[in-house]
């Protein structure tokens, strides 16, 4: 199986048509099983899914798990955001998109799963925009890759996020948004207070008992290297703010975790090569390794704990290092 997600077709069917965002009326009671469960769960943790994602994860027949999620969405347990109509002309018919509805949260809380039970998932999910669905499309893509390869490895498995968050500090647990990460910088000779918030977080497990945890950054292309005259979101004040956060002690303060490092994905070799560049000015040549990076056409297709990810060193390293 390809471990990315993004470049399997295979589950593709026929352009979108409207009756494929509307239920059809149940005959009768669905009965939930251990796999529907799962699939919800997944797609809880994911905020949104492919098909060809929830296949992948499930491990099964894709027939059986594609009526599944069709029983799932008929009976109001999962919702297709409407959204993901946006790509189709230019990207023409993509694996079916799904989100979270209000029936399926109910179902999970039954089942003692932590959800917020404040929220209208169906509502939340249909309003849900096309660069959202993307972006939380591609951050998907890289982690569920990596739990492939983890179950593929044996002797990794992947922390999940809220795991992570539940042995952090108490103020951290606490926060609104715990994983936003503060720091002050010198701006153009003012001292100012600086945050970014990462795509996710996530921990490798060894045999050992030991781990490494990881601020996941998944980057399109979408914001300039540096903003000439505006240093107000760039990639480079980005990274300036992780970075001064780490001298600062952030990641002791706010996780009570040593070996903590930031992952960014990025777009192409040519601006992963930029980062670096930024990465240098920032340090005064010295490098950092605790920023690695990667670019999407070199991550095509491998096992990314296997992959050569390059440090702020530009040095050659893997995340079981």
């Amino acid at each position: 199986m390809p471990y990315n997600m993004t470049m399997s077709s295979t589950l593709t069917t026929d352009a979108p048509r409207r009756r494929r965002f509307h239920r059809a009326e149940p005959g009768h009671p669905m009965w939930i099983t251990t796999r529907d469960l799962a699939l919800l769960e997944q797609v809880r943790r994911h905020r949104f899914l492919s098909s060809t994602h929830l296949v992948a994860l499930d491990g099964g027949n894709a027939s059986n798990v594609l009526a599944r999620l069709r029983k799932l969405f008929d009976h109001g347990h999962l919702a297709r955001p409407p959204a993901q109509l946006a790509t189709v002309p230019v990207l023409g018919p993509q694996p079916m998109v799904y989100g979270l509805a209000t029936a399926g949260a109910r179902l999970l809380r039954e089942h003692e799963r932590q959800i917020n039970d404040g929220v209208d998932w169906t509502e939340k999910t249909r309003r849900a925009g096309a660069v959202y669905i993307e972006h939380t499309l591609a951050v998907a893509d890289f982690m569920v890759n990596l739990e492939l390869a983890c179950r593929s490895a044996g002797d990794v498995e992947v922390i999940q996020e809220r795991e992570i968050l539940a042995a952090a500090r108490p103020h951290t647990r606490a926060a609104r948004e715990p994983l936003r990460w503060v720091a002050e910088q010198t701006i153009r000779g003012k001292r100012e207070i600086c945050s970014v918030i990462p795509d996710g977080m996530f921990g490798l497990r060894f045999a050992d008992g030991t781990g490494t945890f990881l601020l996941l950054e998944i980057d399109r292309g979408t914001i300039p290297i540096v903003r000439r005259g505006n240093t107000h979101r760039s990639i480079k004040r980005k990274l300036a703010t992780y970075i001064e956060g780490w001298r600062a002690g952030r990641h002791l303060d706010q996780f009570a975790i040593q070996n903590l490092r930031v992952l960014m994905v990025t777009s192409s070799a040519a601006r992963m090569d930029n980062m670096l560049a930024a990465v240098e000015d920032i340090t005064g040549g010295k490098g950092t390794g605790f920023v690695l990076f990667g670019h999407a056409a070199a991550l095509a297709g491998q096992n990314p704990l296997e992959f050569g990810w390059t440090n702020g060193r530009r040095e050659t390293v893997r995340l079981t290092d």
